[in-house]
């Protein structure tokens, strides 16, 4: 019952929901120091998610794991804008500006308003380029950018009156909190370290581009979708064409036996005869599966792939000369991929033969490989037959069409179907064909009867000689070619190393002419991944910089914000490579987030720099040094609460979180990253010509 696994996966996202919130909350907390500020900002969180909650309800979302996980991504960035304020109209107080609700919202709505509509950039290209990965993360993707407009009304309203209305009626200390002190300190030393540096900027600028460098020469696998431990394992078994349901049961009964007793295991589904596909359960009387459950993942030590290589020596007790019973994980349920395996070659050609005997080469060498597992062909070529070969001179001489024998044949055996029976709305086949206890052997064959031109009757075998032989089940064709396709599953490396390791073992192995191959399954996926992504991210920038463009009314700053994003991307291959996770479709989310946060920071940064250029005529040093100490606290405040927010779903603690822990990490990094390049390399950036 994969609604359990469902059950659980949104339970846990949920979980990581409420954490995520309370994280941020004592994250802010240890910023401001004061539960006034505090107050309010829990006060502005509820507000702002009940407020996403039916926008999701008037878009026609459901609650899944991907809709979820977006409020998740959200938490991070939920209070963004309300930190912003809150910290603003709190330092205009103490500053003593009486209109400093007024004063504080007027000086950050510009650059609130640029991060925002810099956000909604990044985001809106997921509506316009078409995929599989923009298809699967629309929910998610349209959570965030709900949530993110909405924030930025709260920040616009609730969150300055509600702040205004708590330090009226509070006189401040004559002494300064701990959390102020402590920022003061900071920020001294910061300011300090940052003049040191900006004298020196051009080799911080240079050990940046050095550390992209190294980031890039990470070697980090690639995949479509993470596996998901949901505790569901098939064992497939397929025997030879014409192989009893009997001795199927058996050998599957073998495998039962092999795990009985097994702990791990909640329950076992044996289907002898047969295979589902959808919806539909087809009847095959040489196929058969045992689904395996295990417990839930709290209850047990042993991943998914872990206890698949466990049982993998049991199973092979149960195999039988010809039968191919690989053990693999089951496909995610509504989520739609390539193929049966996750690496496949897909050989064509135009003469079967040969396809199949170089698909059987390529078969070989897959095996030899410890990496890959689960090695089979799609095509099988043993199902007993009889061969009809037509003497043509002798059925020249009888008047017997070589045309007239086929198609006599295919209406004898197959049958014919000159009308249909409708019963209400349905309508069933009336096939006329010789029973089929009238053909039992090949004499019953041979002595079927075959009309010539003249009315006369022939039996089969006066004209043709009926042979025994094998073939294949069915051929399959893809854009008209001929197709036998060898599928097997990564072992102990990632989806895009196993792809690259077929790909230099096909190389080696000798091809005849006329035959051609690809790669298909999740190596198709990633290809199309790897287009959509690259079309998402170049589209997401130039509308960013767009944005910024006509924010900032110049082309040179939304630049400078842009170039301090290469060591921001390149930084979350870190965080993937300690983590050992692959980089996937669902990292492009976490890049985004990252992305967004680096173009907030640096837009809260060089606007108020601008701005005290063009009001005090600082010049680009020391406006860029004042800026940066005094937007210090917010700007770490957005990115560690950010960070906080991600690292429920990071620790992939319950169910579920599989799909999304690769996207928290790879956030995490790039989020950890962007803190170094908005404290130092925008600032070098910025003064890059000024002496």
């Amino acid at each position: 019952d994969q609604g359990v696994y469902v059950q659980n996966a949104i339970d846990s996202v949920q979980n990581s929901l409420i954490m995520a919130a309370i994280l941020v909350i004592i994250v802010t907390y240890c910023f401001l120091g004061s539960w006034r500020q505090i107050l309010v900002l829990i006060v502005a969180l509820p507000l702002t998610l009940i407020a996403n909650f039916i926008f999701m309800l008037l878009a026609g979302f459901s609650l899944n794991i991907f809709s979820l996980g977006g409020l998740v991504v959200a938490m991070g960035v939920v209070l963004d804008n309300s930190i912003v304020a809150v910290e603003n109209i709190s330092r205009l107080k103490a500053s003593g500006n009486k209109l400093y609700s007024l004063e504080g919202v007027k000086q950050i709505t510009s650059p609130m308003v640029a991060a925002t509509l810099s956000f909604l950039a990044l985001v809106f290209p997921f509506l316009l380029v078409p995929g599989i990965t923009t298809l699967l993360f629309k929910e998610l993707i349209m959570a965030i950018a709900g949530i993110v407009v909405i924030s930025l009304f709260i920040a616009w309203t609730i969150t300055p009156l509600m702040l205004d209305f708590l330090l009226r009626r509070h006189k401040a200390s004559s002494v300064p909190s701990f959390a102020d002190r402590a920022n003061d300190f900071v920020g001294a030393e910061y300011r300090a370290l940052l003049e040191r540096l900006l004298r020196i900027k051009y080799k911080v600028i240079i050990f940046f581009v050095l550390l992209i460098v190294f980031c890039i020469t990470l070697k980090v696998g690639t995949e479509f979708l993470p596996r998901i431990d949901d505790g569901r394992i098939m064992v497939k078994l397929k025997m030879p064409a014409g192989t009893s349901v009997g001795r199927v049961d058996k050998i599957l009964k073998k495998v039962e036996k092999e795990l009985e007793g097994d702990q791990t295991i909640a329950g076992m589904f044996t289907l002898s005869g047969g295979k589902v596909w959808g919806l539909y359960t087809y009847e095959i009387a040489s196929e058969g599966e045992v689904d395996i459950q295990l417990v839930p993942k709290g209850d047990r030590k042993i991943s998914t792939d872990d206890f698949i290589k466990k049982i993998m020596g049991k199973v092979k007790k149960a195999v039988e000369p010809g039968a191919k019973m690989p053990v693999k994980h089951m496909k995610i349920k509504g989520i739609r991929q390539q193929g049966d395996q996750e690496v496949e070659v897909k050989i064509k050609g135009t003469d079967i033969n040969e396809i199949y005997a170089y698909a059987k080469k390529v078969a070989a060498a897959l095996n030899q490989n410890k990496n890959l597992s689960g090695v089979n062909i799609s095509m099988d070529m043993t199902k007993p037959e009889y061969r009809i070969y037509i003497d043509r001179a002798k059925a020249a001489y009888l008047g017997v069409p070589v045309k007239a024998v086929a198609e006599t044949l295919q209406a004898l055996v197959h049958g014919i179907v000159p009308t249909k029976l409708r019963d209400g709305a349905e309508y069933y086949d009336i096939r006329i064909k010789v029973p089929e206890t009238g053909i039992k052997s090949k004499q019953d064959l041979e002595n079927l009867l075959i009309e010539s031109k003249d009315g006369k009757k022939f039996f089969v075998k006066e004209i043709a000689d009926v042979r025994r032989s094998v073939g294949p089940i069915e051929i399959v064709r893809e854009n008209q070619a001929k197709m036998v396709v060898v599928r097997a599953d990564a072992r102990d490396v990632s989806v895009g190393k196993a792809v690259e390791l077929v790909e230099n073992m096909l190389k080696h192995i000798d091809k005849p002419s006329g035959i051609f191959y690809e790669m298909g399954g999740q190596a198709q996926m990633m290809r199309e991944m790897k287009k959509t992504t690259v079309l998402v991210l170049i589209f997401a920038v130039f509308f960013a910089f767009v944005v910024l463009a006509v924010q900032f009314e110049s082309l040179k700053l939304p630049f400078l914000v842009l170039l301090s994003l290469p060591p921001v991307l390149a930084g979350m291959l870190v965080g993937l490579k300690i983590m050992g996770l692959a980089l996937g479709a669902t990292v492009a989310i976490g890049a985004l987030v990252a992305i967004s946060a680096t173009v907030n920071d640096g837009v809260l940064l060089l606007s108020f720099a601008e701005e005290l250029r063009k009001t005090r005529s600082y010049s680009k040093i020391k406006a860029i040094s004042e800026a940066a100490a005094t937007r210090l606290r917010p700007r770490m405040m957005t990115t560690f609460s950010t960070i906080a927010g991600f690292i429920p779903l990071a620790m992939n603690w319950g169910e579920g979180g599989d799909l999304l822990q690769p996207m928290a990490v790879a956030a995490i990094s790039g989020l950890f990253f962007e803190i170094f390049v908005t404290l130092f390399l925008l600032p070098c950036i910025y003064c890059f010509r000024e002496k």
